[in-house]
């Protein structure tokens, strides 16, 4: 007598599977489309996050001092590092970025109570792995986030409202 094994699906056992993902993906995908990483209005907010993450990176990757700049009238930001000559720190300042999607950095406030919301302000990275702390309010439009970057943590935490120092005692 020869025994077959019989290794598989049957066809309805495939069918219930397709189905059953079929609903998984019919209630998940409406949440991806609402989610942060698709919608096009928070694409200052992306380019902020990861610009912030990148430095306290490359700063303690290279263990130099590294600048963020922001000039709240041009409406441009730019980093510099320790490294540079006054040349590369001029053409580093002309060539200057907007934030992407139409956003703007409306102020910086450093603790306890330090807000600066004109002329030019500066947010270090230093080569040790810490930066200074900083809250970053992002506007668009009449919306604002806040972005805290805090000295010794490396995920910056995104507030959907502007929020001071005093909020987040």
């Amino acid at each position: 007598m020869i025994r077959r094994c019989r290794g598989g699906f049957t066809l309805l056992e495939l069918i219930v599977v397709m189905a059953l993902m079929g609903i998984v993906f019919f209630f998940a995908i409406p949440r991806f489309e609402k989610s942060f990483f698709l919608d096009d209005a928070k694409q200052g907010a992306r380019w902020l996050i990861g610009k912030l993450q990148s430095l306290r990176e490359e700063a303690q990757r290279t263990r130099r001092l590294y600048v963020l700049n922001i000039d709240f009238e041009a409406r441009r930001v730019w980093h510099t590092t320790e490294a540079m000559t006054l040349e590369e720190v001029d053409l580093a300042m002309r060539r200057a970025q907007p934030v992407p999607g139409g956003a703007r950095v409306a102020a910086v406030e450093f603790p306890p109570d330090i807000r600066i919301a004109s002329g030019r302000t500066e947010i270090r990275f230093y080569g040790d792995g810490h930066s200074d702390m900083a809250l970053i309010h992002l506007q668009l439009g009449d919306a604002t986030s806040s972005f805290l970057l805090e000295p010794f943590l490396t995920q910056v935490k995104m507030f959907d409202a502007p929020v001071g120092f005093k909020d987040l005692r």
